[in-house]
């Protein structure tokens, strides 16, 4: 029997198997690409292990708008990680003011903030906090 031929099992003269000796060109190549990307991901991994930075997380707090609803003026925001670390229970702080006086503030926590990421939340205000001295900030977090 030649390489390239078959070998069949015959029953009553019927075929039952067939199996190529030599494989088809597409299961090399699928093997080929395979291999290659599990090297690379291997290699990848081993890189970060070995070179990565662990930077603290850097918050920064933007406001998106500020809307009127029943329970008062909704102020949302955008709260972004530039850093490498994760940033968990992330206190925000939202102060309005008005000729040096504190007026209202509000808080929230938000719970979770990955690394290179955007978190969203709003803080509830009952006075407009677009008629006077608005800020907002990020206080706190701690690194799960």
């Amino acid at each position: 029997m030649k390489k390239t031929e078959s070998k069949t099992a015959t029953a009553a003269g019927k075929r039952l198997n067939t199996e190529t000796l030599k494989p088809h060109w597409i299961e090399w190549l699928t093997g080929a690409v395979s291999s290659l990307l599990i090297l690379l991901v291997v290699g990848w991994i081993s890189y970060e292990a070995v070179n990565g930075t662990d930077s603290p997380a850097e918050l920064q707090v933007d406001i998106v708008s500020t809307e009127r609803t029943d329970a008062g003026w909704r102020v949302l925001f955008d709260l972004r990680n530039n850093g490498e670390s994760t940033a968990a229970a992330v206190e925000v702080h939202g102060t309005v003011s008005e000729q040096g006086r504190l007026v209202e503030e509000a808080a929230v926590t938000v719970d979770y903030v990955a690394a290179r990421s955007t978190a969203h939340g709003a803080l509830i205000f009952t006075q407009n906090p677009n008629d006077r001295d608005f800020k907002i900030r990020a206080v706190g977090f701690t690194e799960p």
